[in-house]
């Protein structure tokens, strides 16, 4: 029977190619190494979850705001004040963005029996690579 109302109207979703982190996870590597750490970790992450090209530059543009954010108010602060807590800020400022755009994805793909993967590593190399790029970063364009 070539019924129209017996096809099915919800397609079978694409397995990711690999499996994504949990979105919560990234709040921690954010705290630690800043806006720019939850913006990559948030980017891949979000094509392991096909979001949409939107989506993505979604991410990304709160991740460049939050690091411009920082070098702002840090150039506008003295050296003396506490201005590794404003990177803390910014990332996870950014982490909401990247959790309020991947958080229902993310339940989809538990739904379909997916298991997560570790961010451990991962989120070890976001934090401190990214961190000294952006101190570096920060270096050069304050002083």
């Amino acid at each position: 029977m070539n019924d129209e109302l017996f096809t099915p109207t919800i397609k079978a979703p694409q397995a990711p190619s690999s499996p994504p982190w949990r979105p919560d996870s990234i709040v921690y590597p954010a705290f630690f190494g800043g806006p720019l750490a939850a913006m990559v970790l948030g980017l891949i992450n979000g094509r392991r979850l096909a979001l949409s090209r939107a989506h993505l530059m979604l991410i990304a543009g709160a991740g460049v705001a939050g690091f411009v954010a920082r070098l702002v108010v840090t150039a506008a602060l003295d050296a003396s004040s506490g201005t590794r807590i404003i990177g803390s800020i910014a990332g996870v400022f950014t982490w909401l963005v990247i959790a309020a755009l991947q958080r229902r994805p993310f339940r989809a793909f538990l739904y379909n029996a997916g298991t997560p993967a570790s961010l451990v590593a991962p989120g070890f190399a976001a934090a401190i690579g990214l961190g000294v790029l952006e101190a570096v970063l920060i270096f050069v364009v304050v002083l």
